[in-house]
């Protein structure tokens, strides 16, 4: 499950609880699961769940640890990235660098 903004501002500041006694999975929807990558997953996988479900954030998982927090710009630092390597290798293949 995860706790999205929506779910804070209907159940906590509407409802008129107090963040600090409140439990986050009293508030927490139901139909929100908890989307996550494993460590080895290709970044276009990734990139394609987040776009999906709509997600900023992916929680990176390896069997019940959890190693790391991927955003939704780190996704697309690493697909430009990729797409400029793969131009300047086209470029020194077109001119005769290779």
């Amino acid at each position: 499950m995860l706790l999205v903004f929506s779910d804070y501002l209907r159940k906590i500041i509407v409802q008129g609880r107090s963040s600090k006694s409140t439990k986050v999975g009293d508030i927490m929807t139901e139909e929100n699961k908890l989307i996550t990558v494993k460590p080895e997953t290709r970044v276009l996988k990734a990139m394609q769940l987040m776009t999906d479900k709509r997600i900023r954030h992916i929680p990176v998982i390896s069997g019940t640890e959890m190693m790391g927090m991927v955003s939704i710009g780190d996704v697309v630092r690493a697909v430009v990235s990729e797409h400029k390597e793969e131009l300047n290798r086209l470029n020194a293949y077109i001119q005769g660098g290779y």
